[in-house]
């Protein structure tokens, strides 16, 4: 027997069937918004991207020395900064959600309660809402992730496909695992507050604030790497996110950059013997978004087992 059948939510299962034509209204919203989305990408995959003139070099220090032109530039700028938008906004509307319609408007009611004293235990009942709505993220937005890398895949050159300018999130299974924390905030905010308001804004409060903490976590995921050079020659140029930069001295040591430019004088005075750059280079994308997305997902688990401990103390209770 597998695990799903166990808990009762084989495909025939009751429970299963309830929850779906519960929450159809959100289900629809979300296959209508993943078609959508779908077909924006795909346009920028094909007619879209041949549209594109893209001239000069696009990265790191040197950001601002390529330009795009083209009948589709405007239009194909446009159709990622929604797509993208929409993918860094999902699991915030996630956690709302889970918050509120989900879990904490039947626990206002006494809906969950009284089902609890049908043939359906607490721990189904919430197994039931949260396999579901994960099932259903995960299939949606790995398919929009997978034609989203694609899109950048087909014109790498342009700034809005390059993860190490704006869109590290939306261009791995980063984005995936961040809907399923969002899933995980909401559920545990719901048992906690037990009302629809109230769950759907604490609900948003941790989710925003547990992303805010793994972003700023980001650069030390994985070991920075670090270019140097020459007061001749100048900074080194870098290519990817950096996470610092400035001069060294004849002692080795890695300091504020003084400014000195050409200024021979001041070069001397401070020791400047070289320049440096840290960062993460083009090649540490995959190493840092599993990372991210181990500690995505090991966070969820720890939500998930709070909040299976939770729903047991308000049952015992």
């Amino acid at each position: 027997m597998s695990a799903t059948g166990f808990m009762g939510l084989s495909p025939r299962s009751g429970l299963t069937w309830t929850v779906l034509r519960l929450h159809r209204g959100a289900l629809r919203l979300w296959v209508a918004s993943v078609v959508v989305l779908t077909g924006v990408l795909l346009w920028a995959w094909g007619p879209g991207t041949s549209g594109l003139d893209i001239t000069g070099h696009c990265g790191g220090i040197t950001a601002n020395g390529c330009a795009a032109t083209g009948p589709t530039v405007d239009t194909y700028h446009y159709a990622l900064l929604s797509a993208d938008f929409c993918l860094t906004l999902l699991p915030l509307a996630v956690a709302v959600f889970a918050g509120g319609v989900l879990i904490g408007r039947e626990l206002e009611t006494g809906t969950a309660q009284l089902a609890w004293t049908q043939s359906v235990s607490p721990l189904r009942w919430l197994t039931a809402k949260l396999a579901l709505p994960a099932l259903a993220l995960v299939v949606g937005t790995g398919l929009l992730v997978v034609l989203r890398r694609q899109v950048a895949a087909a014109a790498p050159g342009y700034g809005d496909n390059q993860w190490f300018s704006r869109n590290f999130e939306v261009l791995g299974p980063v984005a995936v695992a961040l809907p399923l924390l969002g899933l995980a905030c909401g559920a545990l905010a719901a048992l906690l507050q037990r009302r629809l308001l109230a769950g759907a804004g604490l609900g948003l409060t941790l989710t925003v604030l547990l992303t805010l903490v793994v972003g700023m976590l980001r650069p030390s995921l994985w070991p920075t790497h670090t270019a140097t050079s020459t007061v001749a020659q100048g900074y080194p140029a870098f290519e990817g996110e950096v996470t610092g930069e400035g001069a060294i001295t004849a002692s080795g040591a890695h300091i504020a950059d003084p400014m000195c430019v050409d200024d021979q004088a001041c070069i001397a005075t401070h020791h400047i013997t070289g320049y440096y750059v840290e960062g993460h280079p083009t090649s540490h994308f995959w190493p840092l978004q599993l990372a991210e997305t181990g500690v995505l997902l090991a966070l969820s688990a720890l939500i998930v087992f709070v909040t299976y401990r939770v729903l047991r103390k308000r049952v015992a209770a």
